[in-house]
């Protein structure tokens, strides 16, 4: 039910996926079905998926690949931020944005 909707053509990209993955008997037909987070797996999914929760589950882990566990980069995220600020105030501006005004 995940998959409804999505062309011949989108199965048959997931299915070679699955297969490259080791999945030797997977087919477009039957599955089973790897959907990732590259753009022509991820842009099926969201022009043709009509499984409301499965469209937001795929939409959310693309938004969202480096904000949690091992890959979570906010920290740097916020020094980078700091750091903007510290330069803004430095060249006598209140925030980062105003230096590129």
């Amino acid at each position: 039910k995940k998959i409804d909707g999505l062309p011949a053509t989108a199965l048959g990209l997931v299915a070679q996926t699955t297969v490259s993955n080791g999945h030797e008997n997977a087919t477009a037909e039957n599955g089973p079905w790897m959907i990732t987070l590259d753009a022509p797996s991820f842009i099926f999914v969201m022009q043709h998926a009509r499984n409301c929760a499965f469209h937001e589950e795929v939409y959310r882990a693309y938004i969202t690949p480096a904000s949690s566990g091992d890959l979570d980069n906010t920290p740097i995220i916020n020094q980078i931020l700091k750091l903007r600020l510290k330069k803004a105030k430095l060249l006598n501006y209140n925030n980062y944005a105003e230096v590129w005004i």
